[in-house]
């Protein structure tokens, strides 16, 4: 298959409820992110942090979004999710280019996140770029259904 183009760019206040979309149709997969449905869009696109997260647009819509949590002791917690029909297309990969390069900008040293030990797609592209596993939380996440899933601690010094 060849890969649509897409760009990425720091999100602007448009996107507020593509956003919300997005990550609630990620958090319907019950898999990939902490959040399970149901998600309040209003409320979810009301409390984005704009000026700290990037998207990846495609065709004019979010196919995916990458945002830091910037800490005042100089790292930033990275946050991320693409849509299903777009994962293994090169955009988790451009979007954390995008982050690290943003992140160097800022001044920070660090860029740190967190990822479910089942992840092994997600896990295995953070390591392509770099960062590495710097602990586990062991049944970190009760899941809606009783389950307890760990999380994989992962860093990238800049």
């Amino acid at each position: 298959m060849t890969d649509a183009p897409f760009e990425i760019r720091a999100a602007g206040e448009d996107d507020r409820l593509p956003l919300a979309l997005l990550f609630a149709a990620v958090a319907e997969e019950r898999d990939g992110i902490a959040t399970e449905p149901p998600v309040d869009l209003e409320e979810c696109a009301a409390r984005w942090t704009l000026e700290a997260t990037l998207v990846a647009v495609a065709d004019g819509e979010i196919i995916g979004l990458l945002d830091v949590d910037e800490s005042r002791f100089g790292f930033g917690e990275i946050g991320m999710l693409v849509a299903r029909d777009w994962r293994g297309r090169s955009v988790g990969g451009a979007l954390l280019a995008a982050a690290i390069e943003w992140a160097r900008d800022r001044g920070l040293h660090k860029l740190s996140l967190g990822v479910f030990a089942h992840n092994a797609a997600a896990i295995g592209l953070y390591r392509k770029f770099g960062f590495v596993e710097e602990g586990l939380r062991v049944k970190h996440y009760r899941r809606a259904n009783g389950e307890l899933w760990d999380r994989v601690e992962m860093g990238l010094l800049l």
